[in-house]
């Protein structure tokens, strides 16, 4: 167990600060002036990221309990995966709080975002699922 954890720690790792390149590149086309703040306060903004991603990307362990419910391990990935993102982009500025229409649109699009990946993971892992058993199927039909 100890070395799933650690996999999906480092995993977390690695997915923040994929993302955080990423955005990086995407703002320095798009609003050069943008990425001031951030060389200013890099280390924070990594970090950040790094928190995100360990946030993100490490709770989907929750899916190796076979004793939990589907709808509770979904529960528990959004919330802690939600709930590092809000805390981490509302504290870095990275969303804006000028008003709370603002502030709710940040989170009604956040939680929209999440569960459009999440159902994209979901469907590419049910297709991957299909395929295997379609190949142990046929190769049991061989036998």
């Amino acid at each position: 167990m100890i070395k799933l954890i650690i996999k999906y720690l480092i995993k977390g790792i690695t997915w923040g600060c994929l993302w955080f390149v990423v955005i990086c590149i995407i703002m320095d086309f798009a609003y050069p002036d943008g990425l001031q703040d951030l060389l200013e306060n890099f280390t924070i903004h990594v970090l950040g990221s790094i928190i995100i991603g360990i946030g993100n990307a490490s709770t989907p362990i929750v899916y190796e309990i076979d004793r939990m419910r589907r709808w509770q391990q979904i529960a528990i990935h959004a919330v802690i995966g939600l709930g590092t993102f809000f805390v981490v982009a509302f504290s870095l500025g990275w969303l804006p709080t000028v008003s709370p229409i603002a502030i709710v649109f940040s989170l009604v699009s956040g939680v929209l975002i999440f569960f459009v990946i999440w159902l994209g993971f979901y469907m590419y892992s049910k297709h991957e699922v299909a395929k295997i058993n379609y190949k142990i199927r046929e190769q049991n039909s061989k036998e």
